[in-house]
This record gives C-alpha cells, structure tokens and sequence, in this order.
C-alpha cells in the first residue's frame, strides 16, 4: 500500500480542498454570483457538477471571515448545498469570537460547527490545525499532516517585516504559503492609478517578505481572481496584479511560486508548475475582463426614501452606541468625527447635506465630500457593513483628503458589525482603538 499524501486541490479565489486520507478541509466557498454589493465577481464560475465532486471529498469547511467572498451565506443556502452538507455531516470551522454571531447562524440553520481558539486543536489523529485571529475580524488557518504543514494566509494583512518576524517566533515556518496577491478595496478613486499602482506593487513586496522569512518552500498566490464589476468601479481593474506578473516577480526574488487554475489538484509535496495553470488565467486577465458583464445599480432612491431609512438607521445606531458620547466626540473638532458631509448623488446629480443627528437634506452646496449612488446610502443605512462594503466595493468617488472624514462620520456602523460598541467601556479597551486609528492612518498615507 502506497504512502499517504496530502493534496491540495485549488477550487476557486480564496478556496481549496486539502486532503489528507479521510480528511478534507475546504476553505472559503464562494462559487457564483456577485458579492460586495454587485461590485465583484469572478473571473471563472465553477460547474455545480464540480463542486458537487468537491464537496464529496470535503469533511469540514473553514471559513476565514465575515466578507462575503469567503462566507457566503447566499451560496451555503441554497437547497442543494445546504443539503449536501447537512446530509455528509460536513462541520464548519471558525475562529472563536465572543459574539459567536457566524457560529450561531450556521447553527439556527442546521449546520454543525466546531469554534476554536488559537491552540492547536487536533481534528483527526494526524492532522492539527490552528487558527490565529488577525486585526479585528480576519484569521489565518494553519493545517500540519505528516508529510506537511501549510499556512492559508487569505488575506490576512500580515505586512509588516517586524509583524511577519513576530508571527513567525510564535508559529514557526511553513511549507506552503497560500496569500493573497493583488489589491481588494478602494485605492484612490478613478484618477488615482499610481495609488492603485503602488498598492499592487506592496502586495508583490508582502508575498515575497512574507515567503521568505516563514521559509516557505512553495507559495501558492491566491485570494485575488476576481475583477471590479460594477459600471462605477471597473476603472480599478486598470492595475491589478495578474498571476503571471505575481509568478515573473517572485521567481526573480528566488521564491517558488505556484499558480494554479480551478479543478487542478496535486501532491503538496511535489508541487510545480503547469503552463496550462499560467494560460488560463492569463485569457481570464488579459482578454475577458474587457468582455465581462457589468453591474449597475438600478434604483435611483428618492430623498424621501433616503430619510425613511435614515431614521431606522439613526434609531439603531443609538441603541447599540452613546448618543453622548458620539455628540462629545463630535464637538472635538480636532478629531473629526461625525462631523455633517456633503454628499453627490451620481444618479440624479443632486447634493445632500447629511449629520447623524439631523439626517439628511437637499443643499445648494456644489461642493462634497464624497460621490456615489444613492442606493450604496441605502445600504449603508439597512446594513451594519454597508460602508465596510463600500470601501471594498469601491462605488464611490472621494478625495484622498476627505476620506477620514468620511470615514469617521459613516464607519460605525462596521464598528458595530465586528462585535464594538462606541460607549464609555471602550475608553478601557485602548489596544481596539489604537489599531484603528493606526489602521485608517496607514490607509490615508498611501493615498498621499
């Protein structure tokens, strides 16, 4: 009897199948249809035959966050796969969170689901996983069999050489990297190509520093294979990196990276190269982006419309956070929170001067802040993410100037959505508010 391998099987974006005997763990399962608000989509959407065949060798299910092109809730619900995974006994794998808000939802809907901390937790005799938390709400899995231990990066914003270091001491090396590989949110606007440019660049540094100091003898570059979809931000296709570009910079720094296309399966500790693997995606990237199908919003909201759901919104933002302490910080005009913005809509080109403690109104002034459609205000006001969503989806036009403001006055909501409340408890928990502001500070210097 031949020796037990483990393989790796690269499914789609941010999900593979790697199995190891009886095993297989299957990461972020996003397959079909937009996500972020029609602002992305795939470059390749898979057969349902296909993942049909994955699922039957898949035996639990790792879900690295919340976004939806890694937890899909629209996808896991369909009939035949909610289904297929309740009936093969499938478990999803979270990280745990004090909220327990993913765990529970998968659960009232009839899934099982392992939480683990940020041990090493065997979930077969030869097989040890261990999930770290990164930032607020993202997390890595490292998996170690017998013949191998690999570490899904996703994108986790592992960056920094003193932040890679520090990982490293504390969860050693790897042998196989898996990362993310070109930009995924907003970067400047549609004139701001060099910021696009320069944050498509750092991502090829991030790898490389990355790659190296894990020791990882193999990289496999992934996380990035969508394109911008949506008639408002297809413009930030115009740079991103394409797996070729990935595979030419980190062959030149010595690493050994390892592109792969949707199906391919191989031994982890055999992997190489497929040209075939490289042709695919250089038509995905090169020719089709072009011929893609573009998203575009279709309802055009009216203010009053807007204010309905403004109110709603306002009522559960001051149920969930201080009413005075948002004031306080909104006197401190040196902060520059919840100040009033000046909003264009881009669907009827009108502008809306809007507070969080007024609401929002017609104005004369021609001057704003921010553009976008009025449905991505909607959004943002029916959900806790909406402007989460927004600064990944990129609708919006802004200057690089402005985006702080903006971002203090419309971004507690997706405070909200990662489990924090702005009250007088979190004057306590100075690490949270430390690593946002170092958070918005290290976005709003790359847009400079």
């Amino acid at each position: 009897m031949s020796e037990i391998k483990t393989t790796i099987e690269f499914v789609n974006h941010a999900s593979v199948l790697i199995n190891y005997g009886k095993i297989g763990i299957l990461s972020d399962p996003w397959y079909s249809q937009s996500v972020f608000h029609n602002g992305w989509r795939l470059l390749y959407e898979n057969s349902e035959e296909y993942i049909d065949k994955v699922l039957d060798n898949t035996t639990h299910i790792y879900l690295s966050h919340e976004h939806p092109d890694h937890f899909n809730p629209a996808y896991l619900l369909t009939e035949k796969i909610k289904n297929k995974i309740i009936e093969k006994k499938i478990v999803f794998i979270f990280q745990k969170t004090k909220d327990r808000r993913v765990v529970n939802f998968l659960e009232s809907k009839g899934f099982k689901c392992f939480e683990f901390d940020q041990n090493k937790n065997k979930i077969s005799e030869n097989i040890e996983i261990q999930i770290v938390q990164h930032d607020f709400y993202d997390s890595s899995i490292s998996i170690k069999t017998p013949d191998t231990k690999i570490l899904n990066l996703n994108d986790c914003p592992l960056r920094d050489i003193s932040e890679i270091k520090k990982f490293k001491k504390k969860y050693g090396t790897f042998d196989v990297l898996l990362t993310q590989f070109s930009y995924a949110a907003w970067k400047g606007g549609e004139y701001g190509k060099v910021i696009r440019e320069n944050a498509a660049k750092e991502k090829l540094i991030d790898i490389s520093n990355q790659s190296k100091i894990l020791e990882c003898k193999k990289v496999i570059p992934f996380a990035s294979y969508i394109y911008f979809s949506n008639k408002l931000n297809f413009y930030m296709n115009d740079s991103v990196n394409t797996p070729e570009k990935v595979r030419d910079y980190l062959s030149k720094n010595s690493l050994s990276p390892i592109i792969m296309k949707p199906g391919e399966k191989q031994i982890v500790s055999q992997l190489e190269q497929n040209k075939l693997s490289l042709e695919f995606w250089k038509d995905k990237f090169e020719f089709n982006i072009q011929n893609k199908s573009i998203d575009m919003y279709q309802k055009n909201y009216k203010l009053e419309e807007i204010q309905n759901e403004f109110i709603k919104y306002q009522k559960r933002i001051f149920a969930k956070n201080s009413k005075s302490l948002i004031y306080f910080l909104h006197k401190l005009n040196f902060l520059g929170a919840f100040q009033k913005l000046n909003i264009l809509f881009v669907d009827n080109k009108n502008n809306y001067e809007y507070s969080i403690f007024s609401g929002i109104k017609k104005t004369n002034n021609k001057q704003h802040d921010i553009s976008m459609h009025s449905e991505s205000l909607s959004f943002i006001f029916k959900n806790e993410f909406g402007f989460d969503t927004l600064t990944v989806n990129g609708c919006f036009e802004c200057a690089p100037q402005n985006f702080s403001k903006v971002s203090k006055t419309l971004a507690i909501g997706s405070l909200n959505a990662m489990g924090l409340k702005l009250n007088l408890a979190i004057i306590f928990k100075l690490d949270v508010i430390l690593l946002f502001l170092k958070k918005l500070i290290v976005f709003l210097r790359k847009l400079k």
